[in-house]
């Protein structure tokens, strides 16, 4: 398959870096640290409307940090030289291409086409196994 129009690599302050290939190591990494960005979220909606601007602007502050830490994390490259040298903006421009290099939205569309087999396959397993230990 041919990449025409897509980005290989970006420019992250003064270093180039490749987009990278979502294999099941980083993708680990990644979802470990996404738990934050939805308790985020969550405690925003769940804050008094009175209340909810002050919460917002402490919610950007740590989104920021958010995607810093995630640009570091998918490009190897130090947190300290990322926050010192590369854009808000290369660093969005960055998990963008990450994400569509990896198509990522057909890989969840495809993931959530399989949570109903492999849990109807599991019951079924957990049924079996229940009817063996009665007989």
């Amino acid at each position: 398959m041919l990449n025409f129009g897509k980005k290989d690599a970006l420019q992250l302050g003064n270093r180039k870096v490749q987009i990278p290939k979502l294999t099941r190591t980083r993708l680990k990494k990644l979802t470990d640290h996404l738990g934050t960005i939805g308790d985020l979220v969550v405690k925003i909606f769940l804050t008094p409307t009175e209340d909810r601007s002050v919460m917002i602007v402490a919610g950007a502050e740590i989104m920021i940090d958010e995607i810093y830490e995630l640009t570091s994390l998918l490009s190897d490259l130090d947190i300290e030289e990322l926050s010192e040298q590369a854009s808000l903006a290369e660093c969005t421009e960055f998990l963008n291409l990450t994400w569509a290099k990896n198509d990522m939205n057909a890989t969840l569309k495809n993931l959530s086409g399989l949570i109903p087999p492999m849990a109807q396959q599991f019951v079924t397993s957990i049924a079996q196994r229940m009817g063996q230990a009665q007989g």
